[in-house]
């Protein structure tokens, strides 16, 4: 009986070593998708609070798009507090930034991120 239990045991642990939160944006699991580009676009709009969303190749429309919001408690959404939060939000879920560019003097910067430690499909 105990061999069972610490066997039971043991396999939650990995299990929550190796589980991994996912991206969504609105209904979409961004993670779950053949992609291994996307595009964070934000700006801090105070000192306290940042607008971001995400292009993740799939038409998408700055003034359609939905935030990308960080999900707490069954998937009520958060604003970031600032671009850089959201930056080390999608690191800790396996992107890397890759590039970082401005369009025009007055638009938002946009991060190129890639998935991270994945192999190519």
């Amino acid at each position: 009986m105990k061999k069972i239990l610490l066997a039971i045991l043991t396999s939650w642990l990995v299990g929550i070593g190796t589980a991994k939160a996912q991206i969504m944006v609105g209904s979409i699991n961004v993670d779950s998708l053949d992609i291994q580009y996307i595009e964070l676009i934000g700006f801090n709009r105070s000192t306290w609070e940042a607008s971001v969303w995400i292009d993740f190749g799939r038409n998408y429309n700055a003034s359609k798009s939905s935030e990308f919001l960080k999900p707490v408690k069954d998937h009520e959404g958060v604003r970031f507090a600032s671009v850089v939060e959201a930056l080390n939000y999608i690191y800790k879920k396996g992107w890397e930034l890759v590039n970082v560019y401005v369009p025009s003097p007055d638009a938002p910067r946009h991060y190129v991120l890639q998935r991270r430690s994945q192999a190519v499909k």
